[in-house]
């Protein structure tokens, strides 16, 4: 949508700037009979004509830019790996009756396979099924939830603050997992 309206500021300074005139006529002009625009209306138009076309640029290349990265997705993915990476971990609760949350010594095992995987972005269905969920916390207090083998059929992150989801994308987190939380199952029965 920015590269849209973008391309209206660079289309509509271009104008102001070629021909203050018709930019002119085309804001105030067709409504008066017989008159003409004074020079500093015509100086105006074409200083605020070359404000618009930077400002398009400016919107034209921040949405390529978004194309490139992944927009907010991809920058939730990104600032998500630098939180692991830095060792912001505090805990990884499992939901289950009662919920249980992994000792650090569990903790220290996940988190390098977390670290190294890699997240792929998908949209969310409307309903799913999953073997378990959980919460993933951080330091400052900021979570994220948690799916196991859901949709997916991974480990998924489920932000609040994006529409999409991740998945976890590590062969060794999936086994971690899988042999914990049939454990855990084992042991509720």
């Amino acid at each position: 949508m920015n590269g849209l309206i973008g391309f209206l500021f660079l289309v509509g300074g271009l104008i102001g700037f070629f021909s203050p005139q018709t930019a002119w006529y085309l804001s105030i002009g067709w409504k008066l009979r017989d008159s003409e625009p004074s020079d500093a209306v015509l100086a105006w138009n074409r200083i605020s004509g070359v404000i618009l076309v930077l400002i398009g640029f400016i919107m034209i290349a921040s949405s390529c830019a978004n194309l490139f990265t992944g927009g907010s997705q991809g920058r939730w993915a990104e600032q998500f790996q630098q939180r692991v990476e830095a060792g912001e971990i505090s805990s990884i609760s499992i939901i289950i009756s009662p919920a249980k949350k992994l000792t650090d010594d569990e903790l220290s095992e996940v988190s390098p396979f977390i670290r190294e995987a890699t997240l792929i972005p998908f949209d969310i269905p409307n309903s799913y099924s999953s073997s378990g969920h959980g919460t993933l916390k951080f330091n400052d207090g900021f979570e994220v939830d948690l799916e196991f083998f859901g949709s997916s059929g991974g480990i998924e992150l489920h932000p609040n603050d994006i529409d999409k989801g991740f998945k976890i994308e590590s062969v060794q987190l999936e086994r971690w997992f899988r042999a914990y939380l049939n454990e855990m199952y084992e042991t509720v029965d």
